[in-house]
């Protein structure tokens, strides 16, 4: 049996493939404002940071007061082009019915819009797998910053003590989020973080693929 009772998941590069959708639609948007978009390898370096920072990243120069327009541009890409190019890793599914088997509860928490993160939830047919969704909706203070935990996630789930918590995510940014929660975290080798900043950041556990979480799940 498992010491955990809850598993958080990131969505970009731990539960889907997302990369070339994420890639496609920054490249767009600069576009559309006639800016030479970044390199696609400088743009996925952005995964997890949340698209206002991304930009200011990617765009040093950007007017803050600009920076609504070019998100909502992403967005509008993502909705109509980003959305046909997602998959789930393989094996995502076969760990999540195990874990659901095995009786534990599981969410997902993303610094992607909310709206999107239940989107393409149910596109990729896992929606039902959760008993909690949490993403951007303008009011939610993001990861690595652990008030989330405190504030929502820790009260509907009050007989869990940290030690029963575990987060599954791939960047700097998901492992940061769980050491500022003091909750166990498992790094998502296969996704898109920065292999050196996350082995600094010492996780409790790290994959190769997500087929291998099960073994954490039943240990």
């Amino acid at each position: 049996m498992s010491q955990y009772k809850l598993i958080i998941f990131d969505f970009d590069g731990t539960l889907a493939i997302t990369h070339k959708a994420i890639v496609y639609c920054f490249t767009k948007t600069f576009e559309i404002f006639n800016i030479d978009p970044p390199a696609a390898q400088t743009i996925q370096a952005t995964i997890g940071i949340n698209l206002s920072n991304s930009f200011k990243i990617l765009h040093p120069t950007i007017e803050e007061s600009a920076i609504p327009q070019w998100v909502e541009t992403y967005r509008s890409f993502y909705r109509t082009e980003g959305e046909k190019q997602l998959d789930l890793f393989p094996g995502t599914k076969q760990v999540l019915q195990l874990a659901s088997k095995s009786g534990l509860s599981m969410g997902v928490f993303s610094n992607k819009h909310v709206n999107f993160v239940n989107l393409f939830l149910e596109k990729l047919r896992i929606h039902g797998y959760f008993d909690l969704i949490l993403g951007d909706d303008g009011q939610i203070i993001q990861k690595p910053n652990p008030s989330v935990f405190h504030s929502i996630i820790k009260p509907l789930f009050p007989d869990l003590d940290n030690s029963q918590v575990l987060m599954v995510g791939d960047s700097a940014v998901d492992l940061l989020f769980a050491k500022n929660a003091g909750i166990d975290v498992c790094w998502a080798v296969y996704g898109y973080g920065d292999r050196a900043e996350c082995l600094a950041l010492e996780p409790t556990f790290a994959i190769d693929k997500i087929s291998e979480l099960a073994a954490i799940i039943q240990n």
